[in-house]
């Protein structure tokens, strides 16, 4: 006769498995067996599926019905027992390692937006993010140390997750400027272009024209959607040797799209000094560094704020479409940047903003749009 004595405790399985081993062998039922031990069916049913711990004496009951030692039957259940404290182990680990990921890098919409495939387990995320990343390994403090710059230059309420989820962001743009090819950089055709900006606001498919010679001018541009809670507005770095300016599109208003471009060319211009530089903006934050103010105060000058303001003071208080008109005219600058203006410094209501305005993604050249 076959014995339970050659039989070897095994992880994941428990005393249960090796006594319906025993029981196909012998052709017993479930019913024989609890008759035979002298317990219930439903008692022997919680042995079988280890739900129930064996006690010393139903282990003793199990060694002398299969001819084993006792010991044999304790070491099977505890083993079994240690496996799933083991495995509660790894869940523990696994939720551990989730919530860093969803700490660092808004997951569902990083999948919406096709940055990141769909995963079935916590190893496919993981292995998902390490591509994303480019990397071997995740080290979450040299994610948590490359966020850094972020929360130094914002308020207060630009917080861990805010600036994590921004810097995931500014990974993707990085990734994505590689495949626009422009010209050599150069730096004097910018600044011809930055002083025609205002011109471009007027003038048919302006967009299209001015980001054309944005590359002609050696920089790269194209839009790419901000994740949840970064709230961003635009960014501007380098990408090999070219400079890059990135649009969002969170607002998609025609003086939003100016505004950004001539802040973002403001950096370019002065404050991009070395290759790892990079300015990731949200033009709704309160507390602005020196540098921020600075291409704010450049790109108010190119959008030409203070003569806007100094021609339109008189009118303020019975402001017509005639009026924006003739300054728009006057000026040589697109109303809704009038408007986003007048709007901005409060002088007239916000609801203003609707005036002279277009989806401008819907005018973009797609492209240039991800």
């Amino acid at each position: 006769m076959a014995t339970t004595t050659k039989l070897r405790p095994a992880r994941k399985f428990g005393p249960g498995y090796f006594i319906r081993e025993q029981m196909e062998y012998r052709n017993w039922t479930q019913e024989d067996l609890s008759e035979v031990m002298g317990i219930t069916p439903k008692h022997l049913n919680k042995i079988l599926q280890d739900k129930q711990a064996l006690t010393i004496e139903m282990s003793k009951v199990l060694a002398e019905v299969f001819e084993t030692s006792p010991q044999y039957w304790l070491n099977l259940d505890a083993n079994y027992r240690l496996w799933l404290e083991t495995e509660k182990s790894e869940k523990e680990i696994q939720a551990e390692i989730k919530a860093k990921i969803y700490e660092r890098m808004p997951v569902r919409d990083m999948i919406h937006k096709g940055w990141l495939p769909d995963f079935s387990d916590t190893k496919a995320l993981y292995q998902n993010v390490l591509t994303f990343w480019g990397q071997d390994e995740l080290d979450f403090a040299e994610l948590d140390r490359r966020t850094a710059p972020l929360l130094a230059r914002k308020s207060e309420s630009f917080n861990q997750y805010n600036a994590a989820y921004a810097y995931t962001w500014y990974h993707k743009a990085m990734q994505t400027a590689p495949k626009y090819k422009v010209a050599d950089y150069n730096r004097e055709e910018l600044t011809g272009l930055y002083n025609q900006l205002n011109e471009y606001t007027l003038l048919e498919n302006g967009y299209n024209l001015f980001i054309k010679k944005l590359n002609e001018a050696g920089v790269i541009f194209f839009v790419l959607p901000h994740l949840q809670k970064t709230y961003l507005d635009g960014a501007a770095f380098f990408s090999g040797s070219n400079p890059v300016i990135v649009y969002t599109g969170r607002y998609k208003r025609v003086d939003n799209f100016w505004f950004t471009v001539a802040h973002e060319i403001g950096h370019i211009l002065n404050h991009l000094n070395t290759p790892d530089t990079f300015f990731v903006d949200n033009f709704n934050d309160e507390e602005r560094n020196e540098l921020e103010e600075d291409a704010n105060q450049h790109a108010s000058c190119i959008l030409k704020h203070e003569e806007i303001v100094a021609h339109l003071k008189s009118k303020l208080n019975y402001l017509s479409v005639p009026a924006i008109y003739e300054c728009s005219e006057k000026l040589h600058i697109h109303p809704a940047v009038i408007v986003g203006k007048l709007a901005h410094d409060k002088t007239i209501s916000y609801s203003n903003q609707n005036l002279f305005n277009e989806n401008v993604l819907e005018q973009i050249d797609p492209d240039f749009i991800n």
